[in-house]
């Protein structure tokens, strides 16, 4: 590349990540309105907020009818009618088929997710940051700049809203180039990049809301005889991850046929339940995180909390709600972390460095990102962690044999349907030429339910050079 080129690569990452950022800051003000309103009006409670964005640790209560959670389920249908979930999984999809999506599509997908996480979702934030930041880069890249450079800028423009969302520009941008494959393959060329858009990301987002990092995490430095715990953490973490996966797919089966908006309906239900009977597990959960490193907590209510969590976002994601894996990973490891090392004091470390452990653990396996688990993790507590974390994480990602988005895999001629099965053909984030069932090549019916051993056929394509 030349230095012209160079330089301009520079300057439109910069100025992307700047972009990314104002608009990554714009959308958490509208999620926290949107919390205020929906979570205050029909469920009377107010989840606690980020430390790193100026929040308060405590949840807030007030009488309310009960009757009022019974809107919920309306809410969630209508912004079912936005459309489909075309949120990461399809950007990684798009990425694999050398196709685009829309803006039309992308911004029925960010404004479907602030209504449903505003309302109580545990799905992440940083599923519409991330995916209005890849349209941008896009769009930005195909009016501007030729083909060579403008493939960069979608990397740069996912790497600022994953750096705004967890206040992580190094983590976001090594996570924005290590999404697409899941066994230890970056975008490498994509990098630099992808870490100036982070960087003038987060700078543009953190004038509105910090720079501290987004939990106040700050674990002391580790004793070499805690490895134990680390591989125990690991082992455990990929239990959990595999069962995390394996009830979105049980769901999705058990909702096979259900028309969408019916499906968004019991998901509005399933969040009103949850909000009657725990409301503590409503919202990414990340900021309970940092508040069961207090021993104010009882353990038996992290434990009830984390296998709430665990079952709340495997029916949510299953059924097809808005936002990402990647925040409800991050606080179910952290959530497991810190009850485990309250169960085993004797061989625990501090609670904060097992939040942090398990945190960086869950993620590596079920989104299959070591190394932007490992960043991610040191960016929110300090690198003193990486002794415990990198052991537990590849020890997760060895033995995790499932993954949150299958669509990584789409790399050769024809994938099996085993982790799509409930899904119509029409909902799948990728195009299919042909469809292989009992052995038998049928036509591509977009209403067809996927069932247990069929075998979608891909059309050629691959990733856009």
């Amino acid at each position: 590349m030349q230095r012209r080129q160079v330089l301009t690569l520079i300057g439109y990452s910069a100025g992307l990540g700047l972009l990314v950022g104002l608009v990554a800051a714009s959308f958490t003000w509208a999620l926290y309105r949107s919390q205020e309103l929906a979570l205050g009006s029909f469920a009377g409670y107010l989840p606690p907020s980020y430390s790193g964005e100026n929040g308060l640790l405590h949840t807030f209560r007030n009488p309310h009818p009960w009757t009022l959670l019974l809107l919920l389920p309306f809410v969630y249908a209508a912004a079912s009618l936005l459309g489909h979930n075309r949120g990461l999984a399809k950007i990684i999809a798009a990425y694999h088929q050398g196709t685009k999506g829309t803006l039309r599509e992308k911004l029925r997908y960010a404004l479907g997710s602030l209504i449903e996480l505003g309302a109580g979702s545990p799905m992440g934030r940083e599923g519409p940051m991330a995916v209005l930041g890849d349209w941008m880069g896009d769009a930005l890249g195909r009016r501007f700049l030729p083909r060579e450079l403008a493939q960069h800028l979608p990397f740069a423009g996912l790497a600022a809203g994953f750096a705004a969302a967890f206040h992580a520009p190094v983590g976001g941008a090594l996570l924005a180039v290590e999404i697409f494959f899941p066994g230890l393959v970056l975008a490498i060329a994509s990098l630099g990049p992808a870490l100036i858009g982070a960087l003038a990301g987060f700078t543009a987002y953190g004038a509105f809301w910090g720079y501290e990092p987004l939990l106040s995490l700050e674990p002391p430095p580790p004793e070499w005889l805690d490895l134990g715990f680390a591989l125990l953490i690991g082992a455990l973490m990929a239990a959990v991850g595999t069962l995390l996966v394996y009830a979105v797919r049980a769901v999705r089966r058990a909702s096979a046929g259900v028309p969408f908006v019916r499906r968004h309906a019991l998901l509005g239900l399933e969040v009103a339940l949850t909000a009657a009977l725990l409301p503590q597990a409503l919202g990414d959960g990340l900021v309970w995180v940092e508040m069961a490193t207090s021993p104010i907590l009882p353990l038996a209510f992290l434990v009830a909390l984390a296998a709430v969590r665990t079952l709340f976002v495997g029916v949510v994601y299953g059924l097809g709600g808005y936002g990402a894996m990647i925040g409800p990973a991050l606080a179910l490891g952290g959530l497991y972390g810190i009850a485990l090392a309250r169960a085993l004091p004797a061989i625990a470390p501090e609670p904060q460095t097992a939040a942090l452990v398990g945190m960086g653990a869950l993620l590596a396996g079920v989104v299959r990102t070591p190394f932007a688990a490992t960043l991610l993790v040191s960016e929110l507590g300090g690198y003193v962690i990486l002794p415990l974390a990198l052991p537990a994480i590849f020890v997760t990602y060895v033995l995790t044999p499932v993954q949150a988005f299958p669509e990584q895999n789409l790399t050769a001629e024809s994938v099996p349907a085993e982790p799509f099965v409930g899904l119509r053909v029409g909902e799948l984030t990728f195009a299919v030429e042909g469809l292989l069932a009992d052995g038998r090549l049928v036509e591509v019916d977009p209403e067809y339910v996927l069932q247990e051993g069929d075998v979608l056929l891909l059309p050629s394509g691959g990733p856009v050079e």
